[in-house]
């Protein structure tokens, strides 16, 4: 019974996704809604300013709260929405376009009290809905499969670019599409991309092979290697003979070339003849490796849901060293969904941040570009699945006394 009620209600999760599909207009412009609500920031230590950046924080979020409510949350039922939209919510700046004070002083109780008319954008949280939605049921990113392959009495190292696909290949793209995934041609990076560099990227070059995964439009590339031989027996086979086969293959992240997954496996067939053997040893090989890759992929999807997801941010324009760290300081003070930031290396005027945050890349570079990160103006350059460019410029202090209205996040 339990059964049969959770796919009654994933039928009428689909029967409602399906109409909110159609009832959906596929427009350019950007759809819109206009609500008014009231912020309340606490007032701790005399600190009048502070407590107005929190009452028009918690404006923006109740406001979109409210869009979410009325026009998303009845459309994409989900058994953990509650998930869904704590994590939109992290990022409500992302989605307000502009926004009106309407009213604002000092309220009840040691408070700040902020009313605002806000528009928020509701094809960014409608995306981001259904986007979070999938990712909760099934993680789906585009995979791309690139295994060379030696097969007994082979020694070509030019092969792989002989054949569309490889046996080892075949099998790997078979057990990834079986469970959802869907699968780049790994045909089109041969025609298309140098063949050292699709070598390199076989022999276990992260980057480049992140690099090629990029290029073809793929958020995961799967790499490796397969080599099958006969073994040497004294045990008489009756002509057969034992073929065998070792595949070692890992799984890299196109927006900032980390290895997530590493698989390694044998196996062993008798054949007749050592070629057939080969090969079917390399895809008996290459299916147990798929079962082990398939499990960590899994598992490091719903471990960057579940707990927090890492992304490179790339930050240019800063003056000096000094500049960054309080660029940083500045990240760290504004973004509420943001963990933590790591800076990885700074020289020549670019910088490279890990930042760890409880969302999407799409949803920091959106915070990033409309969220008032006084007294830096920032500009987003690139958005991948796991990396974002920025270039920042310290705006001139104007020395604005605090609680001046302001009327939008940008135009």
């Amino acid at each position: 019974m339990a059964t049969q009620n959770r796919m009654g209600k994933a039928l009428v999760a689909l029967a409602l996704a399906g109409v909110a599909l159609t009832a959906w207009p596929r427009a350019t412009k950007a759809q819109t809604a206009e609500i008014t609500v009231v912020g309340l920031g606490a007032v701790l230590a005399g600190d009048m300013a502070a407590a107005r950046d929190k009452a028009i924080d918690d404006a923006m979020r109740k406001a979109v709260q409210q869009a979410l409510g009325t026009n998303i949350k009845s459309e994409t039922l989900v058994q953990n929405y509650q998930m869904v939209e704590d994590r939109i919510l992290a990022w409500s700046a992302g989605y307000v376009s502009k926004y009106e004070i309407l009213r604002e002083g000092a309220g009840k109780y040691d408070t700040y009290e902020v009313e605002m008319r806000a528009t928020v954008n509701l094809s960014d949280l409608k995306n981001d809905d259904s986007a979070l939605a999938e990712l909760l049921q099934k993680e789906n990113p585009r995979v791309m499969v690139m295994i060379a392959e030696q097969n007994i009495g082979e020694s070509d190292r030019w092969y792989y670019f002989q054949v569309d696909m490889t046996a080892a290949e075949t099998a790997i793209i078979e057990a990834f599409r079986n469970k959802g995934f869907e699968v780049v041609d790994p045909a089109q990076a041969k025609e298309n991309q140098n063949r050292d560099q699709v070598l390199a990227a076989i022999e276990g070059d992260a980057r480049m092979a992140a690099a090629i995964a990029t290029a073809q439009q793929a958020e995961l590339i799967i790499t490796g290697k397969a080599v099958a031989t006969v073994a040497k027996t004294t045990v008489n086979l009756g002509g057969m003979k034992s073929c065998q086969a070792n595949l070692t293959a890992r799984v890299v992240r196109a927006g900032d070339a980390r290895i997530i997954a590493t698989a390694s496996d044998n196996a062993a067939v008798p054949h007749i003849d050592e070629v057939t053997g080969g090969t079917k040893a390399i895809e008996k090989a290459a299916k147990k490796v798929s079962e082990t890759l398939l499990a960590k992929v899994v598992a490091e999807a719903q471990k960057n849901f579940y707990n927090e997801n890492n992304v490179s941010v790339q930050v240019q324009g800063h003056q000096n060293y000094s500049e960054l760290q309080q660029f940083i300081s500045t990240l760290k003070l504004n973004l509420r969904g943001l963990r933590n930031v790591y800076e990885r290396n700074a020289a020549g005027g670019v910088a490279m941040l890990d930042v760890k945050i409880l969302g999407t890349a799409a949803q920091l570079a959106r915070e990033l570009a409309h969220k008032d990160l006084s007294p830096f103006a920032v500009n987003v350059v690139k958005v991948m699945p796991n990396r974002i460019d920025v270039r920042i410029k310290q705006q001139v202090q104007t020395g604005e006394p605090a609680g001046v209205v302001s009327d939008s996040l940008h135009d």
